[in-house]
């Protein structure tokens, strides 16, 4: 993509056509006129303008464009398609596009897009879990889109940063920054019900972390309202981004834009697909430690659903969930075929999810009744994780059998296997581990 004055287009569009100068101008216009013109060392009045649109299969608008607004289309388009790759996880391709952006965005003085430019960088390296650097892209994007009254992007970009604070376990400074989003959405009727629904799932989170339960109950309630299905249409969206590209090598910018935006579309409904199962997946936990199991069961399902029909890796962590919850009605039987559903992940080569099994089959031996069962599981766990190389298991398998023969009385057993977990925890440099 390139940008092009006024008679760099009439040039373009000229011999697109096949048509000499003496061609284009015919009996209106001298071909010298023209080539002055094409060069830039003359302007055409408005009824020359005219003409040449018509004689060229164009428009005055099109010619007429001015090279900030082509800048401004240019920005547009690799800002949809580096987002697209954020989103698509492609954060090389993605940073090659960003700086794209930023140069006609620079060259151009488009405030706005140096400001996408910003968020977009923020997005990328929280993607790479680099919180510092991303809360710094964040705070300065957000100081340009509130100076324009851009409200879908401020109402984002304190959602990023309420998310970078919950990761930094800042719980108060997270809730101002949900709170400010929620704000913002709600005072400008912003229309965007996923993201309505984002903000009321992370409140949630916020007050649960806060140990504020009745609020957290309350936004958990209003995030389930607004979450639903999204089809999984990844095919699709690569095939949309192919027609963007191709328009983009022919210099048609509309119709790149087009076809990026839809791009973009698609795989945001992709990415939401992902978090919707990720946060139906934590309103199950949230119900289950609120003690509201059949909610739980409701959102486990979801998660389940989705994360099944998407071949998503998340799948394991559910179905474990799902099994939790049964062991903790002692459903056993229901408890077990979730333990089959684990087994074939294990058969698909998820091999952790073998330690997530022999955890689960341990806590049923244990309601059963079965001492010297879970004991063998315990154990077969343990000796997996040792083979694997899974370090951190290890030591967590470690300290669960001392604490076994703990309370079986077996104190010699206890001490060999307590001090073998701590020993690799400090290994490991894990110094204040919860077991």
């Amino acid at each position: 993509m390139e940008i092009l004055s006024l008679g760099e287009k009439i040039k373009r569009k000229r011999k697109e056509l096949g048509l000499t100068l003496k061609d284009l101008a015919g009996d209106r216009i001298t071909p010298g006129q023209i080539s002055l013109v094409e060069s830039g060392k003359s302007n055409p009045s408005m009824d020359l303008l005219e003409y040449l649109a018509e004689s060229l299969n164009s428009t005055v608008e099109y010619l007429m464009e001015s090279e900030e607004s082509q800048a401004e289309k240019i920005c547009l388009y690799y800002e949809n398609i580096a987002e697209s790759q954020i989103l698509n996880n492609e954060l090389i391709q993605a940073e090659n596009h960003i700086e794209t952006v930023l140069y006609y965005a620079e060259k151009y003085n488009l405030n706005f897009r140096k400001a996408r430019n910003l968020y977009l960088r923020g997005k990328m390296h929280l993607e790479k879990n680099e919180l510092s650097v991303a809360q710094q892209y964040f705070l300065s994007a957000n100081v340009i889109f509130i100076r324009s009254n851009n409200y879908e992007d401020i109402a984002q970009t304190f959602k990023y940063l309420g998310i970078i604070t919950l990761k930094l376990k800042a719980y108060h400074s997270a809730n101002s920054y949900f709170q400010q989003s929620e704000d913002v959405y709600l005072q400008n009727d912003i229309g965007n019900d996923f993201l309505l629904g984002e903000i009321y799932y992370y409140r949630a989170i916020t007050f649960y972390k806060l140990e504020n339960t009745s609020k957290s109950i309350d936004y958990s309630f209003l995030a389930q309202e607004k979450f639903g299905q999204i089809d999984n249409k990844k095919e699709y969206a690569k095939t949309l981004l192919l027609i963007s590209e191709q328009y983009s090598n022919k210099g048609d910018l509309d119709n790149a834009i087009k076809y990026s935006k839809k791009t973009l579309e698609v795989f945001r409904e992709i990415d939401d697909q992902y978090y919707i199962s990720k946060i139906e997946n934590n309103l199950g936990k949230l119900f289950f430690e609120f003690e509201n199991i059949e909610q739980s069961f409701i959102h486990y399902n979801k998660a389940r659903e989705i994360r099944i029909k998407n071949s998503d890796e998340n799948l394991i962590e559910t179905l474990v969930n799902i099994c939790e919850n049964f062991i903790k009605l002692k459903e056993i039987e229901t408890a077990k075929d979730v333990l089959q559903e684990i087994m074939n992940e294990v058969d698909k080569g998820n091999n952790r999810a073998l330690i997530c099994y022999y955890l689960l089959k341990y806590k049923i031996d244990i309601l059963e009744g079965g001492i010297n069962e879970a004991e063998n599981t315990l154990i077969m766990a343990h000796n997996y994780a040792e083979t694997m190389g899974y370090l951190e298991e290890q030591a967590e398998l470690s300290i669960k059998l001392g604490k076994h023969y703990i309370d079986w009385g077996f104190e010699d057993k206890a001490a060999k296997y307590l001090n073998d977990g701590v020993i690799i925890f400090k290994k490991l440099g894990i110094l204040n581990k919860d077991f």
